[in-house]
């Protein structure tokens, strides 16, 4: 079972997401430039009058046996998940089409829409048809006020249209109805990029666990070899210092515990992008192989000022906000005028009556009553009308002060999200920096080391061990700098009211470096 993009993994997971016309597509270096050379490693142990180049020799060639750094431990049932690769344009095709949050405010769209159409067919009579009977026994009076006692019974059957609208309801309160219908429109689509949003976000922490999952592979790797070459120098009594086996077994012992961390990151990452694609929880979501590369969505040669201006226009939520303005509007016209405008009842019913004394229904004959009925009414002599005014009127002003927040945090939210993508941007260079001069280091301390021709330069595993451990520190560094500028570029894409759907398609970066 597969979701998106089927092709396998490969040894570098990185991800490339071009932006809107100026995206970087440089990769990041997670493998190392300079692989271990096969000439520094040896299948069999040296004598201790070897040369100190048979000492440090290919690990990859010396079987492992009794290997105190293999863990015994078998790792539990419930953690066996089924493996699917993922692309970020399927991760959005789901979350559109799953997310319970989207489903939610549609369900909102649709209640709304219900309610316009209420509104608009208030002019519209009611029918109704049916059977009335009465009987009545005992004392009556009739007009000339003299008392007596009956017994009689009639019955009626037929029906007719009624309509009884209130005019200033009928005119208010589809404009009210309409404004609200927008409204939830809007918030169906703020919806919409919040929960796009929140699905980057955690794509991007899959990509950068298995990221950083390949980052230990690699120094786990140069661990390795390390720990073979201390060992033989120590059987060949060239070692420096008595402890290099411990020092290089304690850095793979920790890169082994990192590993068994970053899968349990990765794990928990994928159970929480599976959570908002609704997918089966027994599913291991794993990125596709897709290019690690600074995502460029916004023009660098926008304004602050324009993103801000970009944002009030286009943002949903804001103009959901300006929908309940002009609702709010409409509600206080509405009390203000409505004393104005009259009631309107009419009734017509057509059918067939009949009756007489006691149970004896006869005399059947067509029957129709009209009845029209035209008035005007002032509440509490108008201080009820005056009342609902004045709480129509501070309804609207607190909406109006909702409208002024929103667009301060929308704001702010624009600042923030621009300068953290302005500060990662900037330490990108350095970061890419310091990854080639960890890889020089690395390069220079493990030659310094393997390069041993006689007992006065004997083997020493501190610099090299410390080299590999700077070294992998670059590149998580350099990873994080740049998953972190294409969460705030996704961000701050987002928060000016674009869907990361719309957002340029993924192409490969360029992996030449």
């Amino acid at each position: 079972m597969t979701i998106g993009n089927k092709r396998a993994i490969p040894f570098g997971i990185t991800l490339s997401i071009l932006g809107a016309g100026c995206a970087t597509t440089q990769p990041i270096p997670i493998h190392d430039a300079t692989p271990v050379p096969k000439s520094v490693v040896s299948a069999k142990p040296p004598s201790p009058t070897a040369s100190t180049s048979e000492i440090v020799q290919a690990a990859a060639q010396q079987p492992k046996t009794d290997d105190p750094s293999e863990s015994p431990r078998v790792r539990p049932a419930y953690a066996q998940l089924e493996t699917l690769p993922i692309d970020l344009p399927t991760v959005i095709r789901l979350v559109d089409e799953k997310s319970p949050t989207i489903g939610l405010a549609q369900a909102r769209v649709r209640e709304a829409q219900a309610r316009l159409g209420n509104a608009e067919v208030q002019w519209l009579p009611n029918l109704s048809i049916g059977v009335a009977y009465n009987r009545f026994d005992g004392q009556t009076q009739n007009q000339r006020g003299e008392v007596f006692e009956t017994s009689r019974a009639n019955l009626f059957a037929g029906g007719g249209p009624a309509l009884t609208v209130d005019i200033a309801e009928a005119i208010y309160r589809p404009l009210i109805e309409r404004r609200q219908t927008t409204g939830e429109q809007f918030r169906e689509r703020a919806a919409l990029l919040a929960s796009e949003l929140d699905a980057v976000g955690a794509y991007l922490d899959l990509v950068q666990v298995q990221a950083l999952l390949e980052i230990n592979a690699e120094t786990l790797k140069k661990a390795e070899d390390m720990l073979v070459a201390a060992r033989n120098a120590r059987d060949a009594k060239l070692d420096r210092a008595a402890g290099d086996v411990n020092r290089a077994m304690t850095e793979v012992l920790f890169r082994k515990t990192e590993r068994i961390e970053l899968e349990g990151r990765a794990g928990a990452a994928s159970a929480r992008l599976g959570r908002l694609l609704l997918l089966p929880p027994n599913v291991k979501l794993v990125p596709a192989d897709v290019a690690v590369a600074p995502v460029m969505l916004i023009d660098p040669a926008c304004s602050l000022d324009d993103l801000i201006a970009t944002a009030l226009a286009n943002r949903p939520d804001l103009a959901a906000n300006r929908e309940a303005i002009a609702a709010a509007w409409a509600r206080v016209r509405r009390q203000e005028r409505g004393p104005l405008f009259p009631k309107l009842t009419i009734a017509n019913q057509t059918g067939t009556f009949g009756g007489g004394l006691n149970d004896d229904l006869q005399n059947f004959k067509a029957r129709n009553a009209l009845g029209v009925q035209l008035y005007w009414e002032v509440r509490n002599l108008g201080l009820g009308n005056r009342a609902d005014a004045a709480e129509r009127k501070a309804q609207l002003e607190q909406v109006q002060f909702q409208a002024i927040e929103m667009q301060a945090r929308a704001s702010a939210e624009i600042v923030e999200a621009a300068q953290l993508a302005a500060a990662k941007y900037e330490s990108l260079d350095l970061a890419e920096r310091a990854v080639k001069e960890a890889t020089e280091l690395y390069r220079i301390s493990k030659e310094g080391t393997t390069n041993v021709v006689d007992a006065k330069n004997l083997f020493d595993a501190l610099r090299p061990l410390q080299a590999i451990q700077i070294l992998n520190q670059a590149r998580q560094a350099y990873l994080s700098a740049v998953l972190d500028f294409n969460r705030a570029q996704y961000r701050l894409y987002t928060q000016i009211g674009n869907p990361a759907r719309s957002a340029p398609p993924l192409t490969p970066a360029d992996n030449s470096r």
